[in-house]
């Protein structure tokens, strides 16, 4: 039966057992939990993925946490190597620009479709969160200027309303998240792309899809070079090679506790 700790047992230090079992947390949750460890660079690429610490910071079962990996395998965030167990993936240069190539050819279809079909009033949405955009960048914001620049995509791909190119699309940003996260925090860069975000935004908003398709070309060009430029650098974000260097175990604070109910 399982343990939880009262407010009158932690002054004495006491275990208390309790009669009623906490209900695991949700596959849904814990997926989510791992996801976004591995997205904000907490869980690297090369670190294994030991299910019972996994078990025993996210407060859910084997069963759960199995299927999790599953799921993760599928997005191509996980991978599970022989001998090795499940552990973060590693995605090379040359896959991270087959990804941007192919996302390239998705966000050409929302900016266009969102060109064509936005109202006045997402007009002013767009509008807005460009002002905020280069608010951010002007005061090297690279959190909030990543944060923005992620509602201004799925923004215009909500406008485009083609939910097959939406969910491509998301799948696709996902799997390539531990490259953003490198490139934004790069000295900078959130100053260079600024430019280039607005002109896609622009051409959103002025309803010209021939426009956006440029601007967003040139965007993704600039996003490309610098994923080559890095991978030349002391310590590249993408690699070709032999296995990295990875942790042994899952720092307690790289991923969310669950909360005691």
């Amino acid at each position: 039966m399982p343990f939880e700790l009262r407010t009158a047992s932690q002054q004495r230090g006491e275990l208390v057992r309790t009669k009623t079992r906490r209900p695991s947390l949700p596959l849904a949750d814990v997926v989510a939990a791992i996801r976004n460890a591995i997205l904000a660079n907490e869980l690297v690429p090369g670190q294994r993925l030991v299910e019972a610490e996994l078990c025993k910071v996210l407060g859910c079962t084997h069963g759960t946490v199995r299927l999790a990996l599953m799921d993760l395998v599928h997005e191509g965030l996980v991978e599970r190597a022989h001998n090795f167990g499940a552990r973060v993936r590693v995605v090379g240069l040359q896959e991270a620009l087959h990804i941007s190539e192919a996302r390239l050819v998705l966000e050409s279809a929302c900016v266009t479709r969102a060109a064509e079909r936005i109202t006045d009033e997402e007009i002013r949405e767009l509008r807005r969160l460009a002002k905020i955009l280069k608010e951010r960048a002007d005061k090297d914001d690279v959190a909030g200027f990543a944060e923005c620049t992620h509602s201004i995509v799925m923004t215009y791909a909500r406008i485009a309303d083609q939910p097959v190119l939406y969910e491509m699309l998301v799948r696709l940003r996902v799997r390539n998240g531990h490259h953003r996260f490198r490139l934004i925090n790069r000295p900078f860069r959130a100053k260079i792309t600024a430019p280039l975000w607005l002109k896609i935004v622009d051409g959103i908003c002025k309803r010209n899809p021939a426009a956006a398709r440029r601007a967003l070309q040139r965007y993704a060009a600039n996003v490309q070079e610098a994923m080559r430029e890095l991978s030349q650098e002391h310590k590249p974000f993408a690699t070709e090679t032999p296995e990295p260097k990875v942790k042994d175990h899952i720092e307690p604070a790289s991923l969310p506790r669950r909360r005691q109910l």
